[in-house]
């Protein structure tokens, strides 16, 4: 019961981050602007929220009595931080109309070199690393001896406030694009803007906003990521999460419950690929006659990327404007 109780809170806790960032290539992407930058706006917003979780006031009573307070405001400045230099890709894409991809690839290389020298900068060259503290766990500050074993295991081993926050996001995303004006406003402008701006609708305005919700929730999603990775430190790096996301996205055909379902579904192998290399639980998977096992586990999130892709992109339909400026005059 143990180990499904890990396997569980370990692919909650690495499917948050990909449902959020994948939540948020999906409001830009449905708005017109391709968001290859998650990468890097995760990387900005994660970096600014572990400095301050590392700053005095962690050290403070404040911090101590209200420890999840603490962390939402990190969360709340991850997403801020995130939604800022997402400006950066809108800018390029609406004012400038560049390339989208080109813009988006720049940011990523920006990101971490930025991460990585204001990291020197304030902790001394060649530290990198950012380690967050205790109370990064939503079960710092109380006793979850008295529940049952596998919620016990559940709760204290990789359950974090970005959790159930993640859950009122993907409702919120939902009832947002589907159920507002605002929501179809924003999917006219990622599949026929021309129209869109025929009946009144600011396309390059909705187009502003998607990439600043996108940047806004990649932030989080960032600080998610830092939050469930080894011994809980920013490192000035997310493993790719932000293009898997993207698979993520594509997978999930651009609807929030079904990149749920495809983010629950990657997670679970990257849970599996995890706990394959762990010295202490890689006995319990097969080795296949191989010399090193662990290297094919590491890869199997990735190959299991590839296969679905492959097997589901002609069903899949990206928004017909995606990537393409716009022009007013063109009908």
């Amino acid at each position: 019961m143990d180990i499904i109780a890990i396997i569980i809170a370990n692919t909650i806790a690495y499917g948050v981050p990909l449902l959020l960032v994948a939540l948020a290539g999906m409001f830009s992407e449905r708005s017109g602007i391709i968001n290859i930058a998650l990468e890097g706006i995760m990387i900005f917003g994660a970096l600014f929220a572990s400095i301050f979780l590392t700053s005095g006031i962690v050290g403070t009573e404040f911090a101590a009595n209200n420890p999840q307070l603490v962390i939402f405001l990190a969360m709340i400045l991850a997403a801020i931080t995130g939604s800022l230099f997402s400006l950066l890709l809108a800018y390029a894409a609406i004012k400038l109309k560049a390339d989208q991809v080109i813009s988006g690839t720049a940011l990523n290389i920006f990101a971490p070199a930025f991460a990585i020298i204001l990291a020197w900068a304030i902790q001394g060259q060649g530290v990198t690393d950012i380690p967050l503290p205790d109370i990064v766990d939503l079960s710092w500050g109380f006793d979850a001896a008295n529940l049952p074993t596998w919620l016990n295991t559940l709760v204290s081993k990789k359950m974090y406030l970005t959790t159930p926050i993640s859950i009122l996001i993907l409702i919120a995303a939902y009832v947002t694009l589907y159920k507002t004006k605002f929501g179809l406003r924003l999917r006219s402008c990622g599949e026929h803007p021309q129209a869109a701006d025929s009946v009144g609708i600011k396309v390059l305005r909705m187009r502003y906003i998607g990439v600043a919700i996108s940047g806004f929730l990649a932030g989080i999603g960032g600080f998610a990521f830092v939050m469930a990775s080894s011994n809980s430190t920013f490192t000035a790096d997310v493993a790719g999460y932000g293009f898997l996301a993207l698979a993520v996205m594509i997978f999930g055909n651009w609807k929030p419950f079904r990149i749920l379902f495809a983010a629950l579904f990657f997670s679970f192998f990257k849970t599996i690929s995890a706990l394959a290399v762990d010295a202490q639980l890689s006995s319990i998977f097969p080795t296949f006659n191989l010399a090193s096992p662990e290297n094919l586990y590491k890869m199997l999130p990735y190959l299991i990327t590839l296969v679905v892709l492959a097997f589901t992109s002609k069903q899949s339909r990206a928004p017909k404007a995606e990537g393409i400026p716009y022009d007013p005059g063109k009908r």
